[in-house]
């Protein structure tokens, strides 16, 4: 039971020093940019994980993330279903 719990504790360990180490970016929208820089030092706080953001304007964050240069991409006004399909993109509100 013991060597269960100390393999248990060491991929915990684990999984939170390759955690420390990612950044998640972004780009996209102005408008809600104060809101994301709020919950990125929220987030980063509580997962070690950082949240880079760029507010560069929808369009900009919708050519980035259509490029797959940044991880996600915030727009303020949503895609169509076809042009999602077409970029092989998932969206939500």
């Amino acid at each position: 039971m013991k060597k269960i719990v100390a393999i248990a504790l060491l991929t915990l360990i684990a999984s939170a020093a390759v955690a420390a180490g990612i950044t998640l970016n972004g780009a996209g929208a102005s408008f809600p940019y104060p809101l994301y820089s709020k919950w990125a030092y929220l987030y980063e706080q509580k997962t070690q994980v950082k949240l880079n953001y760029q507010s560069i304007g929808s369009g900009g964050g919708i050519a980035q993330i259509k490029a797959k240069t940044v991880d996600f991409g915030a727009s303020d006004a949503p895609l169509k279903k076809e042009e999602l399909d077409a970029s092989g993109l998932t969206q939500f509100p």
